[in-house]
């Protein structure tokens, strides 16, 4: 049996870092990969968050018009400001001198 000699171990030495180093490495590259999908899918998960605000708030807004448009007052008021609608026998007047 021939003995090991002092370059042997060297060279084990070598190898056992060299096998370290990389799977340092490739621990080090998987961990950044989850981290930035991590971060991905929070960001994506504030976007939706807050579209879902928006759109709440837009439904209770037309539920709002819904609600309103069930009120004879608030059908008369958006009737005659927005579709200038008067009552029969009714006159409006305007001022020519506004602009």
């Amino acid at each position: 049996m021939k003995k090991k000699n002092g370059s042997d171990k060297k060279i084990i030495i070598a190898a056992v870092a060299v096998i370290s180093i990389v799977l340092i490495a490739i621990f080090v590259f998987a961990v950044g990969k989850r981290l930035k999908r991590k971060s991905e899918q929070e960001n994506q998960i504030e976007s939706l968050k807050q579209t879902v605000s928006e759109i709440k708030e837009e439904n209770s807004r037309i539920q709002e018009t819904i609600n309103n448009g069930e009120n004879e007052s608030y059908i008369e008021r958006v009737a005659r400001e927005d579709y200038n609608y008067v009552r029969p026998e009714e006159r409006i007047y305007y001022d020519s001198d506004q602009d």
